[in-house]
């Protein structure tokens, strides 16, 4: 009978968790995938958790604003776990803080020993122990977090003594600093360095009911703020104030930190919080494998930042967390690395329509009017709020913005005019939000216009269009190099945004290994730009824009000579002797180098010299128009491009560049070919010899 209940409350539970997984895909856009994912990893936990020898360890990373948080904690709420859960910000661990981690784990999260409670360690990427240059942070008080994702199991001293353990270590610090700064004690009074005493024990306390005697004087050791908190330190009944006081009496600073020492000791015997039933979440933006996070410019694609970001996988994010964290906690945190995709154009358009669609309904709701909004209201919010790299939290706050603090003002004035409405038609034209105001028959009753006061679009307006033609002109280089070059299409092209770059053009390079060849390719992209402007404005009229460029182009050339050993000689190289497995940098290597990029500016100017049409052409467009999109480059490059290759061969995508199996097998199907004429050629000799015999 125990059986058949056991069997029907798993079944239970199953029904429940695909419930909670249908109800999340409607209420998270963009995250079918997630939480199909997320929801796999849950079950084992969610309907057996007693069986678990160790935590389950849910790994989620992604950019900013993906829904991280939001995901976990809607988790909780569907599962009902809201009693069982911790939320803990590990940002708020980074300093000397993170004495505070093991008292939250232990004292606070003492009711979820030995049940399957669920834990959220977000920002987990500020709990790194290695800097920058692969060197040991030092942070032992996060250890605690180790052993909670290794076994579950923390060792830790139970009862109200911990909060005086942390201010006895506290003062312990604190009293090491003095020793340093050369004050001395003698029977319980400060007797040298007071003033710089004061400073360093300024503002601590030691009992925190006795605070207001906590004065930073000369006898500070002998107030009742230190006497009382010593008193309570001590576990032991023998240990009295007063006796507390002979000891201070009789103590030197060197002495004061025994004494506490051993009051520290007295604490009772450790106990052990089991959590090794508990679903840990670990929360974090990786920037080491998001390498695209930084790019605030709004006029990015978001189906190439999409793309971008499908492309990691759990290799790429092991290797970031290598630059953050040793081996062994890399091996701690698993296998369930769960890797947000930023969204795409699409799916930010959709969520727009969705808050646009929230608002409507409330309007409805509330006054039984209808709204409606026209596309070119999804367009103006998409092309104000979308930044990529924040992910969705600029759209809402635009949504709010723009929509939500208009629509107020409307149901005001309709309200004080006594309109009879039935519906609201809402547009963008022309700078301008307009509002339609509709009967119950759709006889239009009133227009009004209101200014949009918008930020990002009057930034995407050419101010100047002098300087738009420079920048058009030194972008277009770029984009007409790469698809000369590669043979593979630009994904876009751009002479105006609303950040603080002039313009940018995103090359569509191959997928595959780097090459001597497309190395020198994009050494050659690199220098569009210069080439471009020198060619079309002269020598002089070159802009300060070309410094980023030149600076790429030189670091691409000293790689390809000093790391991947495309010079004569295909050694690794350095500045100066820092290691063994390198070679000392000489004139010849450098000059190498210098040779290639003169090699690549030549064929720069070759290309776009037999092209200068097509760089015009591209370049006036760019020129009125902030922007070019693939489709309308790639008819450009058909349109006017002078390659004999165009018309032939084509333009390919970027997956078609790379030949090397087609290469391998070609030469297996060559050597077994050679292989079987030699065969054949050795049976009519033998043949012919046999027969002459």
């Amino acid at each position: 009978m125990e059986t058949n209940i056991s069997h029907s409350e798993l079944i239970l539970r199953k029904q429940k968790l695909e419930q909670v997984k249908s109800e999340l895909k409607a209420k998270f856009l963009g995250l079918d995938g997630i939480i199909d994912e997320v929801t796999s990893l849950i079950m084992p936990w969610y309907l057996f958790p007693e069986a678990q020898l160790r935590p389950t360890i849910i790994n989620l990373w992604g950019l900013t604003g993906s829904g991280k948080t939001a995901l976990v904690q809607a988790f909780v709420e569907q599962l009902e776990y809201r009693k069982f859960y911790s939320h803990i910000d590990m940002g708020e661990f980074e300093s000397d803080s993170a004495t505070w981690i093991k008292n939250i784990l232990t004292d606070d999260l003492d009711f979820f020993h030995e049940k399957p409670a669920l834990i959220c360690l977000d920002e987990f990427q500020f709990a790194r122990t290695l800097d920058g240059n692969n060197n040991e942070l030092g942070k032992d008080k996060l250890r605690v977090i180790w052993d909670l994702l290794d076994s579950g199991k923390i060792e830790y001293i139970p009862g109200q003594g911990t909060y005086y353990l942390f201010r006895a270590e506290n003062c312990l610090r604190r009293i090491d600093k003095a020793i340093k700064e050369g004050v001395t004690l003698a029977n319980g009074r400060i007797e040298y360095g007071l003033d710089r005493f004061s400073t360093i024990f300024s503002g601590f306390f030691f009992d925190y009911n006795d605070r207001s005697h906590a004065t930073q004087d000369e006898n500070y050791f002998m107030s009742d703020d230190f006497v009382n908190g010593m008193f309570y330190l001590f576990d032991d009944d023998e240990c009295s104030r007063d006796h507390i006081k002979e000891m201070v009496k009789a103590s030197t600073l060197d002495a004061l930190k025994i004494l506490i020492t051993k009051g520290m000791h007295t604490r009772p015997a450790t106990k052990t919080l089991d959590l090794s039933h508990c679903l840990i979440f670990v929360l974090g933006n990786l920037d080491e494998a998001y390498t695209m996070s930084h790019n605030m410019n709004p006029d990015i694609s978001a189906d190439e930042f999409h793309e971008q970001t499908s492309k990691i996988t759990i290799a790429d994010i092991k290797r970031a967390l290598r630059k953050r964290f040793r081996p062994e906690q890399i091996a701690r945190l698993g296998n369930n690395h769960v890797i947000y995709k930023s969204f795409n154009n699409a799916q930010f358009r959709l969520l727009i329509r969705q808050e646009l669609q929230r608002i409507a309904d409330f309007v409805l709701q509330q006054f039984r009017w209808k709204v409606s909004f026209d596309e070119s209201v999804v367009n103006i919010v998409y092309a104000e709020g979308v930044f990529p790299a924040q992910g969705t939290r600029p759209v809402l706050t635009t949504v709010k913005n723009l929509i939500e603090s208009r629509i107020s003002s409307v149901v005001v004035s309709i309200l004080e005019y006594q309109l009879k409405i039935d519906e609201i038609e809402w547009r963008f034209d022309n700078g301008n939000f307009e509002y339609t105001l509709k009967d119950a028959n759709g006889v239009a009753v009133l227009t009004v216009s209101d200014p949009g006061r918008l930020k990002l679009e009057d930034l995407r307006k050419s101010i100047d269009p002098e300087i738009q033609a420079h920048t058009a002109v030194h972008e277009a280089g770029h984009a007409v190099l790469a698809a000369l070059t590669l043979r593979i299409v630009p994904t876009v092209v751009v002479s105006r945004t609303a950040s603080d770059m002039e313009g940018f053009c995103l090359v569509n390079f191959p997928k595959g290994p780097m090459t001597r060849q497309s190395l020198k390719k994009d050494i050659v992209i690199t220098l569009g730009g210069l080439v471009a402007e020198r060619m079309i404005f002269g020598e002089d009229m070159t802009s300060s824009g070309v410094c980023s460029d030149i600076e790429e182009a030189s670091r691409l050339a000293n790689k390809a000579i000093r790391e991947y050993g495309m010079g004569s000689d295909p050694l690794r190289l350095a500045l100066q002797a820092q290691n063994d497995d390198a070679f000392l940098v000489t004139d010849k290597y450098t000059t190498e180098a210098i040779r290639i990029i003169k090699e690549c500016e030549a064929e720069a100017e070759r290309i776009l010299t037999n092209n200068k049409l097509l760089l015009l052409k591209m370049s006036e467009y760019l020129t009125t128009h902030s922007r070019m999109e693939e489709p309308m480059i790639e008819t450009y490059v058909k349109r006017y491009g002078q390659e004999e290759w165009i018309q032939t061969q084509g333009l390919i995508k970027n997956d078609q560049y790379y030949k090397f199996n087609t290469i391998l097998q070609g030469q297996i199907k060559d050597l077994q070919n050679e292989s079987v004429d030699s065969e054949i050629e050795r049976i009519i000799s033998t043949v012919r010899e046999e027969s002459t015999v």
